[in-house]
């Protein structure tokens, strides 16, 4: 079996995954549960209800490790969201809150 070109020619390699994950609205009130599939530097590739609608901009939060990213969506497809990391990830503090 040969390797993927798409995956050879993508800027940032992903990486299968199986973490939590949380779309957090920019002004922090709602949040919606998603499983993380892919991760790479830039973005991830998750698994979300068909039925959420996802605001234009967001924060996305990976809980395991406690951090948040500013982001945006970039493709949807079903249940399948395509995110893009718009900045430099931060602590989302949740873990000083528990």
């Amino acid at each position: 079996m040969s390797p993927n070109p798409v995956n050879n020619m993508r800027k940032y390699p992903r990486h299968k995954v199986l973490k939590g994950g949380k779309l957090v609205s920019s002004d922090m009130n709602t949040l919606v549960d998603v499983r993380i599939r892919d991760l790479s530097a830039k973005g991830a590739r998750v698994i979300v209800a068909a039925s959420v609608q996802i605001p234009e901009k967001f924060n996305f939060l990976i809980v395991a490790e406690d951090l948040l990213y500013p982001a945006v969506a970039k493709w949807r497809v079903g249940d399948i969201l395509g995110i893009e990391f718009t900045g430099e990830a931060r602590s989302s503090l949740l873990r000083k809150l528990q």
